[in-house]
């Protein structure tokens, strides 16, 4: 969501008051049922796994920034006053996380006055993290924890969905990437990634641009050139994409390519170097001549932190023989990537993961069909009928307005 920060809680809460009386709604508090989210098992490992297999869990949250709550209250209106308040829903929180026992954990609308009051617990019971504020006047942003007693951080990198020479991209949406190793299999490292897409729901467009970008720079860091086979390191990406999953962006995803036709405005692809391949130029023509890697000094993308090194990239012009592979109008990717859930389980029921008007999905979790890393358990989304049993969220059991995503990995160094 797109807002500006405001002054007061008793604003707010006035503000929530005025809008509940004028209703005249009542909240309810429903119990959830037991067996509301239990661990599924999606594949079956042979007895005889690797002695050197890596197996972790991961979580991805969108944890609703406070200050966003509070400048949208008409959003909670049927929620008890006493769920919203950050004191309650932060205690929530950190239960639902501790208890869940994430080794890598996946993070979006984390508020950044938040970082050391509450997010810094996470560092006290043995993560690490990296975090990445959203531009302009956002106060909040994304971020990736892990255990250090397994994980050692390689790289990250930050991406921004601000780009000045492209009109499409406009607004202040942002992701990070990072590449971890396990400290059981220094030699093998894979790659994590999170993102927190547009909101409006009329944007698709946006929202494709973005996925667009942050796939470009995925591919960009992901690519390893210096083995005897280059390829992509195994993959993970989450986030909260605020797509359904018949949009373009999710299609994109879980098919490879879409028309993005319908959603293509004049701008020039070529001022920021990334095809319609989801690659960045640069890239590909360093691969082609052999290159190991590509710095951020080498593409055409603009990030605050790092614009010096790339702004003299920006007035270079596209050889002629590369302009087929800009404003093609369909969308492609290389990545290979499997979402974690079904979007709709085998009776034809939606799952479902937030409120949006009614229940819907827009929080995913991917992972690349890759021959060292393996799918083995996830934790159940509820369908969108079960889900009604829960109410307006954030309630007394659930601190987010989003549900969490969570899955057990196996990795064979």
């Amino acid at each position: 969501m797109e807002t500006t920060w405001m002054d007061t809680e008793g604003e707010w809460r006035k503000a929530l008051d005025d809008v509940r009386s004028e209703a005249n709604i009542k909240w309810q508090r429903s119990p959830v049922p037991p067996n509301f989210r239990i661990w599924e098992e999606v594949t079956k490992r042979k007895s005889n796994v690797n002695k050197n297999c890596c197996k972790f869990k991961l979580m991805s949250y969108n944890v609703l920034a406070q200050y966003l709550l509070e400048y949208h209250p008409h959003l909670y209106t049927e929620c008890d006053p006493q769920n919203l308040t950050w004191d309650r829903r932060s205690k929530l929180l950190y239960e639902e996380i501790v208890n869940l026992s994430p080794d890598i954990l996946c993070l979006q609308e984390v508020e950044v006055t938040h970082l050391h009051s509450f997010f810094s617990k996470f560092n006290e019971i043995g993560y690490q993290g990296v975090y990445k504020q959203k531009t302009g006047d956002k106060f909040d942003g994304c971020a990736i924890y892990f255990r250090r007693s397994m994980f050692n951080l390689i790289d990250y990198v930050s991406v921004e969905f601000l780009q000045p020479d492209l009109p499409l991209l406009n607004r202040d949406n942002i992701g990070i990437i990072a590449k971890l190793v396990p400290r059981s299999s220094p030699g093998a490292p894979f790659v994590v990634a999170t993102t927190h897409l547009l909101y409006n729901p009329r944007r698709t467009d946006v929202r494709l641009a973005q996925i667009q970008v942050f796939l470009a720079e995925l591919d960009r860091f992901s690519y390893d050139n210096s083995i005897k086979e280059p390829g992509y390191l195994p993959i993970i990406l989450t986030g909260d994409l605020n797509s359904t999953p018949d949009n373009a962006v999710v299609q994109l995803l879980d098919h490879g390519h879409v028309d993005a036709s319908p959603f293509r405005d004049n701008s020039d692809w070529r001022k920021i170097g990334v095809t319609d391949r989801c690659q960045h130029l640069a890239v590909q023509i360093n691969r082609k001549i052999g290159e190991k890697t590509v710095d951020f000094s080498k593409i055409k993308l603009h990030n605050s932190l790092l614009a010096v090194q790339s702004m003299n990239h920006h007035e270079e012009l596209i050889p002629q023989e590369y302009n087929n592979l800009f404003n093609s109008g369909t969308l492609k990717h290389s990545l290979k990537l499997s979402s974690v859930y079904d979007k709709v389980k085998s009776d034809g029921q939606c799952e479902a993961t937030t409120f949006q008007d009614y229940w819907v999905t827009v929080d995913y979790i991917y992972f690349s069909q890759h021959s060292r890393l393996h799918l083995g358990e996830r934790l159940r989304l509820p369908t969108a009928n079960e889900c009604e049993v829960l109410g307006c969220l954030p309630n007394s059991v659930y601190g987010s307005d989003h549900l969490a995503l969570a899955a057990v990995f196996e990795y064979e160094s």
